[in-house]
């Protein structure tokens, strides 16, 4: 489990620079721990990607409910009209 807490603060940059160095070098040494850095980076690509997904879902729902909705038409106008001044 240190390990892992280790490889997470190295991917933030929240280690001194010697524990940095020192981490740089375990990876070189150790194969199994430069693996797992490589799925810990993964991890935080995918969740990132999950992220940005349901950022997009959740403003689209948005733009539905503002846009397709009769009861906002004033709203759609000022907005249309902000964008083609």
């Amino acid at each position: 489990m240190n390990d892992i807490k280790k490889a997470e603060q190295y991917l933030h940059t929240q280690l001194a620079p010697e524990e940095a160095l020192l981490f740089e070098a375990r990876l070189l040494t150790n194969p199994l721990l430069k693996l797992n850095l490589l799925f810990l980076k993964k991890v935080y690509s995918i969740v990132a990607l999950y992220h940005r997904k349901k950022l997009k879902e959740e403003a689209e729902a948005v733009h539905q409910r503002l846009f397709n909705n009769p009861d906002k038409a004033a709203f759609r106008k000022e907005i249309y009209n902000l964008f083609n001044q």
